[in-house]
């Protein structure tokens, strides 16, 4: 995904910080999500009680961080217009497609 971001002029080097940050909370989102897939989103406590896992909220709130890190970088369909792509791309080439040709 840097790469694409390099490419369209997104993300520079005084970007590092903020696209660390976007990472981190990447990984510790889908360390969230690995755990919910295997384990479930809730537990019987030993009195009997249902309760949500706290990996639940922990997804959402790195989600959440993730989601305010792609409107800043332009990656939400109503951010994307606020960001100018680099002059190096043709105006023929769609921003969006490039994005989606991430591997």
């Amino acid at each position: 995904m840097s790469k694409t971001l390099e490419t369209l002029g997104i993300l520079t080097e005084v970007d590092a910080a903020a696209f660390a940050g976007y990472c981190q909370a990447y990984a510790r989102w889908k360390e969230a999500e690995e755990f919910l897939s295997k384990h479930g989103t809730i537990f019987k406590t030993p009195s009997g009680y249902i309760q949500q896992v706290p990996q639940v909220s922990i997804a959402q709130t790195y989600l959440k961080i993730m989601k305010d890190f792609c409107t800043e970088f332009g990656l939400t369909p109503s951010s994307r217009s606020r960001i100018s792509a680099n002059e190096n791309i043709a105006e023929n080439d769609d921003p969006m497609e490039m994005l989606l040709k991430i591997k």
